[in-house]
């Protein structure tokens, strides 16, 4: 096992521990206010405790990416930076609606009839969850959705 990768995996298991206990130390009266921090840390211990697995450390490590995969990595950070932009102006539902819409269009090998579909399943889906289930405020934007 290299030194680096036992590092990184010891760093990122207690950056992980510590996240952990951070996260059940909240006091909310929202529920969902311990959920993402405690998902993360529990990631974060996943994630370090593979690079102390010898199978995964030994992998061959992948190539930096082409063009064309620089360009689409391109296109999803742009997308993300748009999105988070649009997001207080023209509110969660389209603003989410439209981040999925580029991002099926332009990654997916779908017709246009499913890409639509499916952005329409994935932003209300993420609707009713964050906003009903989760009860978290979301913009409304001008549309007031």
């Amino acid at each position: 096992m290299r030194r680096a990768d036992l590092l990184s995996g010891v760093f990122l298991v207690a950056l992980g521990v510590v996240s952990l206990v951070e996260a059940l130390r909240v006091r909310d009266d929202w529920q969902g206010a311990k959920l993402m921090p405690a998902a993360l840390a529990i990631v974060l211990v996943v994630l370090g405790a593979g690079h102390f697995v010898p199978a995964l450390a030994a992998a061959e490590r992948p190539a930096w990416p082409d063009a064309s995969r620089g360009r689409r990595l391109a296109l999803v950070f742009g997308a993300l930076v748009l999105y988070v932009a649009a997001l207080p102006f023209l509110g969660f539902l389209p603003a989410t609606a439209l981040f999925v819409l580029v991002l099926l269009g332009a990654l997916g090998d779908f017709s246009w009839a499913v890409t639509i579909v499916m952005t329409g399943a994935i932003a209300s889906a993420s609707h009713v969850v964050f906003k009903h289930w989760l009860g978290m405020p979301l913009p409304s934007g001008l549309f007031g959705l």
